[in-house]
């Protein structure tokens, strides 16, 4: 495999909420979770890409990924009780994952845990001590993977938005000590 990312700007993510979009149909099919049916909002991709980083993820030139990270927590991790002061305050500053998505044809060879890696690397190269993320707590397959991964389990919280109503997160957390990646 040759993979690379590239940042993408908010006119180009329409491709990459496709990606989304087919996981989010993929795990409504295998797993019974749909979280991510209907996906993420394509407004809010934009946005995304406008104020943290949207990033495409190529195998050589064929599209087989995407995520996001930015340096600033999204607000509810301060205003959710617990969530905040679950968290390392030694992991400030932090890079802040989400999104990570593998297209369902392309998963299981290795393009999640080079993303995850690609996290780690833009963590030390943003002088950041921690990279975290929260997961679906009902994706217990995932919340493994986070886990053999190295990340820290630091404590759950539930949330209501229209679009999927009352939704359980899981808050993960790895330290720049236990980065794969130095």
């Amino acid at each position: 495999m040759n993979l690379q990312r590239r940042r993408v700007s908010p006119d180009e993510v329409e491709a990459l909420h496709e990606i989304v979009s087919k996981c989010g149909q993929d795990m409504k099919v295998r797993f019974g979770l749909s979280h991510w049916d209907p996906p993420y909002p394509l407004e809010l991709m934009r946005k995304a890409a406008q104020e943290r980083g949207v990033y495409a993820v190529y195998n050589d030139d064929l599209l087989v990924a995407t995520f996001a990270v930015g340096t600033q927590p999204s607000a509810y991790y301060r205003t959710i009780p617990g969530v905040w002061e679950a968290l390392d305050p030694s992991g400030e500053p932090a890079l802040y994952a989400n999104r990570l998505a593998v297209l369902p044809e392309f998963q299981g060879q290795g393009i999640g845990t080079w993303c995850m890696n690609e996290y780690e690397r833009m963590a030390l190269a943003e002088g950041c001590r921690a990279v975290r993320l929260d997961a679906y707590d009902k994706h217990l397959r995932l919340l493994a993977w986070y886990e053999k991964l190295g990340y820290h389990w630091r404590g759950t919280f539930a949330f209501h938005t229209r679009l999927y109503g009352e939704t359980g997160m899981a808050c993960y957390e790895k330290m720049k000590r236990d980065f794969r990646v130095q």
